[in-house]
C-alpha cells in the first residue's frame, strides 16, 4: 500500500530515512528516477543509505510504469520517491488516482517561482502540478512530518 508519494531532489537522505520512514511505518522505498536507475554508483549509494529494515527498489519512470500492477499488489507500506515533477507527473498519469503528493525539496533554478522555502517550480512544473491538482490530488509542501503542512493547491 502506498503511504507516501514524495518529490525530493535529494532522494533518499536524512529526512526521508529518519522522519518519513518512521512516521509512515515504511517497509519499502521505491525510487522512481530515470537518471538514478541508469547510474550504478547512485544506486549503490542509495542502497547504503537506506535503513536496514527497509527494502529499496530503483526504477526508471518507464520501468515503474510497466510495473504498476505489481506495485499496486505489494502488501508493504510503500514510499514512492521522485527526483522531479516531470517524472512524477508521467507516473501518476499512468498510475491513476492518488489522494496526496508531498513536495519536499525542489530547488531553485532559472525561471523558477518560489512557493515555499524549499519549493521552487518552473513554469512547466507549475503546469504539471496544476494538472495533478485539477485531478483532485492534494499537493502538500512539508519537509518533515512534524512540520506544518501547506497545501500548494491553495496558492498555485
Amino acid at each position: 500500500m502506498i503511504k507516501v508519494i514524495r518529490v525530493d531532489h535529494r532522494l533518499l537522505h536524512g529526512q526521508v530515512i529518519f522522519s518519513w520512514t518512521k512516521f509512515a511505518n515504511i517497509e519499502r522505498v521505491i525510487v522512481i528516477d530515470t537518471a538514478t536507475a541508469n547510474d550504478d554508483f547512485k544506486k549503490m549509494s542509495l542502497k547504503l543509505a537506506k535503513p536496514e529494515d527497509v527494502r529499496l527498489n530503483v526504477f526508471s519512470v518507464d520501468k515503474a510504469i510497466s510495473k504498476i500492477d505489481q506495485i499496486k499488489a505489494l502488501k508493504d507500506n510503500i514510499m514512492l520517491l521522485f527526483e522531479n515533477v516531470a517524472e512524477l507527473s508521467k507516473f501518476i498519469a499512468a498510475y491513476g488516482s492518488v489522494d496526496e503528493i508531498n513536495y519536499g525539496l525542489i530547488p531553485s533554478k532559472p525561471n523558477a517561482k518560489r512557493f515555499s522555502n524549499a519549493i521552487y517550480l518552473t513554469p512547466e512544473e507549475v503546469k504539471l502540478t496544476k494538472e495533478m491538482c485539477d485531478k483532485g490530488i492534494k499537493i502538500s509542501m512539508q519537509q518533515v512530518p512534524s512540520a506544518n503542512k501547506e497545501l500548494l493547491n491553495n496558492i498555485i
